[in-house]
């Protein structure tokens, strides 16, 4: 084989070539963003164990905390609140349905007791 048969690359040889130098990039560009998560989390960890161990930061860690801690959050940050005026039409919305349905079974009551007194041939 002569030198310039060796120096030609056939067209199938250029596409693996490729398809590995493709790889090989992507391969080196996953390392990268690994070390780079890595010294990012590194830092944190570093940065928290620096503060020091307070008592706030033990009882998030720990699962009574974590859920006082994110109930809090819910509350404070996801919950949507009602104004004034909607919570008090709907206080007073309340009062009216409970008063009406307190009336409705209170004649609802008087009207069995009567029964009763009648079926079993009272006063």
């Amino acid at each position: 084989m002569s030198r310039s048969q060796a120096s030609e690359v056939k067209p199938r040889e250029r596409a693996e070539t490729t398809e590995k130098a493709v790889k090989a990039s992507t391969r080196e560009e996953r390392r990268e963003s690994a070390t780079v998560k890595s010294a990012n989390t590194s830092k944190t960890a570093a940065r928290r164990n620096s503060q020091g161990s307070s008592f706030a930061t033990r009882m998030r860690n720990n699962k009574a905390g974590r859920f006082v801690y994110d109930a809090y959050y819910e509350l404070r940050y996801k919950v949507t609140w009602p104004t004034f005026e909607e919570a008090r039409n709907m206080t007073v919305l309340v009062v009216i349905i409970s008063a009406v349905l307190g009336a409705l079974l209170s004649l609802v009551d008087f009207g069995l007791y009567h029964l009763f007194i009648l079926v079993i041939g009272g006063k």
